[in-house]
């Protein structure tokens, strides 16, 4: 049996449904955007960015003034600090618009996207909302993906076993005035939710490649302000005057 066939009569309703809907004007999120059967479950980002030049989206709730400063470079308050791990943002170049920015997803839309059963929008009808004020960040891809970040960490005897057992086989990081001199990097994780396949995050990794959370930590607060300061800042745009398309052999099976 086709895949498709064991959901028909869930599909023939959503279509009733949705059309219902739309002719009484109590439903206008963009369908487009839903993941679909025939998507690849992850896009592969880094095979895009090496053939490609890549734009991403970021939504600030704050305004122009507040996101952008008077010669249009984007602020490196208009981030916080605790938002850089696992920073939200959406994929240009598909299906997914600047316009779509004013859909907020939430509650079960923001759950990741499984691809075992078709998304209907009509089961989502609550889960997202439509916003009236926000600023539009252009990010390229290419200049945030990939990235090393220079940080350091103070010396502790914890800290010292870690790296005797993962330096075991190379030079150990220098010790400057008591702080281990190390080297993190970024990497745009591609991360499809229920409401908006477009969506992915931006993943730091420390010196083990391991995921970094935000925490109260200096180095971790030093990380990201370098985060943002000398990656995203550097590479953000309040508009774009077109941006590349994104071929489908990328994103959908063959």
């Amino acid at each position: 049996m086709l895949p498709i066939l064991k959901f028909l009569p869930r599909i023939l309703k959503n279509t009733f449904l949705y059309n219902y809907y739309r002719w009484v004007n109590k439903f206008d999120c963009p369908v487009s955007i839903l993941p679909k059967l025939k998507y690849i479950q992850k896009i592969d980002i880094q095979t895009i960015l090496d053939n490609q030049t890549m734009y991403i989206l970021r939504r600030s709730d704050k305004s122009y003034s507040d996101t952008f400063n008077d010669v249009d470079n984007l602020r490196d308050d208009a981030l916080l600090l605790k938002d850089i791990p696992f920073l939200s943002l959406n994929i240009l170049g598909g299906l997914f618009k600047p316009e779509h920015t004013r859909f907020r997803i939430i509650k079960n839309g923001m759950k990741r996207w499984e691809q075992s059963y078709p998304i209907l929008i009509t089961e989502f009808l609550t889960d997202y909302e439509i916003l009236d004020k926000y600023c539009i960040i252009f990010i390229e891809a290419n200049g945030i993906n990939n990235q090393s970040v220079p940080y350091s960490q103070k010396e502790s005897k914890d800290l010292k076993k870690e790296i005797d057992k993962f330096f075991t086989y190379f030079d150990k990081p220098i010790i400057v005035q008591g702080q281990y001199k190390f080297e993190g990097t970024t990497k745009l994780i591609h991360d499809p939710i229920n409401l908006n396949y477009w969506h992915l995050e931006l993943n730091l990794f420390d010196f083990k490649n391991d995921p970094i959370k935000f925490k109260d930590s200096a180095y971790i607060k030093d990380f990201c302000k370098k985060v943002i300061t000398d990656i995203i800042c550097a590479n953000s745009y309040p508009q774009l005057g077109s941006i590349p398309t994104i071929s489908e052999k990328y994103f959908i099976n063959n």
